[in-house]
């Protein structure tokens, strides 16, 4: 997994806390990379095999960040990754981060060299769903770091 933008590394986790038996959302992502871009966008990377990068470190886009595994939820599923696009919240959650966007068209654009931008869609998003954070943090497991 790389980096689609420059940004900043905010949240890792490097180890798979994931119990089948309790499914803890919080956990699904199992081992995982959100960074805030440049752009004001928060990306997040979930099911990572590796995290290599640490909250704090400055990235460049393509900087890579980890490798695609099958941890958290995804442990007994296909390798893959769970990509998510939103805004940062003031306080640990899980629900906005794992994303609010959907990803595809920007994903599908990036991988045809097209340097469309997820910003609008984020602010307008975030705009049509004011208290998104606040009752993510409300969940019993919202601060799973």
């Amino acid at each position: 997994m790389v980096a689609p933008i420059s940004g900043t590394v905010v949240q890792t986790r490097r180890v798979d806390r994931w119990d089948q038996a309790v499914d803890d959302p919080a956990t699904r992502g199992g081992k995982y990379v959100a960074m805030l871009g440049d752009d004001g966008v928060r990306y997040y990377f979930a099911h990572l095999d590796r995290v290599d990068v640490r909250p704090g470190d400055a990235v460049g886009a393509g900087t890579p960040l980890g490798v695609m595994g099958q941890t958290g939820s995804a442990r007994n599923s296909v390798c893959h990754t769970h990509f998510g696009i939103s805004w940062t919240c003031d306080r640990n959650e899980w629900a906005v981060r794992r994303g609010e966007v959907w990803p595809w068209k920007y994903l599908d654009a990036w991988r045809d060299g097209e340097q469309l931008s997820p910003v609008s869609e984020v602010a307008a998003d975030k705009a049509a769903n004011p208290d998104a954070c606040n009752l993510a943090a409300l969940a019993p497991s919202a601060a799973d770091a």
